[in-house]
This record gives structure tokens, C-alpha cells and sequence, in this order.
């Protein structure tokens, strides 16, 4: 990732934290957007060049999906050859480093509890997860070679959010874990699965 981009990640990441701790501090209706750009220390037109509102702020870019490069890299059979640990990567790839994985918990942490208290953001979430899953399952599906409407990309797409979903809650975020630990999670995860829905013997 070059220099803009990191300054663009950072910037984004600022206005997030920003409409979490003030959200969680005052409640929804009472922060506007120029608040929330005032506490990140950028202006409210450089918001709104990251979030159509100040509830994109919280929701838009959860649950993180696998940027192009990322997507066309799977459906093309790479990067290893191996389908799990290729979805296993393509499902990480927004993990760059641990400063990544600590501050994507903390930000998961302050969602649950702002949803909790505003549950009509929860309807946002779970519209933009669906969007995701659909993404994983059309690009499974492009690696398979699956025509359109077949099941089985769609199943094991799900399977697969579900996994890490359940994967980055047990997540502890202390100090030394890697992104190869969260790797190795879900790969006893799939393992787990394979061993509940494997065929009878």
C-alpha cells in the first residue's frame, strides 16, 4: 500500500473512531457530521468524501470485504492452489499487520455496544453483510466455474462468513498475536466444519 493510500486508510479509520466515541458518548441524534469531522481534525467536506452520513460512518465499510486485485487473484485459482487457504487469505486480506487486527477489535467492540443501544443501525449491518457474502459467493463461484444460480457457492459463502464472524469474537487481541493466528483459527474452523458435514462413513 503507497503513502496516499495509507494516508487515505488513516484519515477514514480517524472519522470512524471519531463517530464511535462520540456516538457512544452522546447518542446518535445528537453529533452531526461537522462534530464528528472536528474530532478526527478534518473537514466536513473531507467526511463526505468517505461517508455519505454520519451513520456510513459507523457501518460503511463493516463487515471489510477483499479489495479487487484481492478477489480476481482467488478467482483465478491463486494465490496457493489450495481453495481454503486461498479463502482463508482472500477472507484476511484487510488484516495488514497486528496495529490492523488490535484496532479492528476495538472498533468491532464499539459497534456492538452502539448497535445495542441504537438498534435501527442493525438493519444497516446486516444489509451490508448480506452484500458481502453475495460478493465471496460470486467470486467463489468464478473460481469454480459454477453457473449462475448454482446453490453451492452461496452455501459455502455463508459457511464461510459465519466462520469468521465466530472466528474474530474469540479473537484476544493481546500483545505478540499475529495474523497468522487468526489464519490458523479459521483453519480449524473449516476443519471443524468438515468434520460436522463430512460425509458418513
Amino acid at each position: 500500500m503507497g503513502l496516499r493510500e495509507r494516508k487515505k486508510t488513516a484519515t477514514r479509520r480517524a472519522l470512524q473512531e471519531a463517530a464511535l466515541e462520540l456516538f457512544l458518548e452522546r447518542g446518535l441524534e445528537h453529533v452531526t457530521v461537522e462534530e464528528i469531522a472536528a474530532e478526527a481534525d478534518v473537514s466536513s467536506r473531507t467526511f463526505f468524501n468517505y461517508f455519505a452520513s454520519k451513520e456510513d460512518a459507523v457501518l460503511g465499510d463493516l463487515p471489510a470485504r477483499p479489495d479487487e486485485p484481492v478477489r480476481q487473484e482467488f478467482a483465478s485459482g491463486g494465490p496457493s492452489g489450495d481453495f481454503v487457504e486461498d479463502l482463508i487469505t482472500m477472507l484476511t486480506s484487510f488484516l495488514v499487520n497486528t496495529e490492523d487486527l488490535v484496532s479492528h477489535r476495538r472498533r468491532m467492540r464499539m459497534r456492538k455496544q452502539l448497535m445495542e443501544r441504537e438498534p435501527q443501525l442493525a438493519r444497516g449491518f446486516f444489509g451490508r453483510f448480506h452484500t458481502v457474502e453475495l460478493e465471496v459467493a460470486a467470486v467463489i463461484a468464478e473460481r469454480w466455474g459454477d453457473p449462475p444460480g448454482e446453490n453451492r457457492p452461496f452455501v459455502v459463502a455463508a459457511a464461510a462468513m459465519a466462520v469468521m464472524r465466530q472466528t474474530m469474537k474469540r479473537l484476544h487481541f493481546e500483545e505478540g498475536e499475529q495474523i497468522a493466528d487468526v489464519r490458523a483459527k479459521l483453519r480449524e474452523a473449516f476443519q471443524n466444519l468438515g468434520e460436522a458435514f463430512g460425509p458418513v462413513r
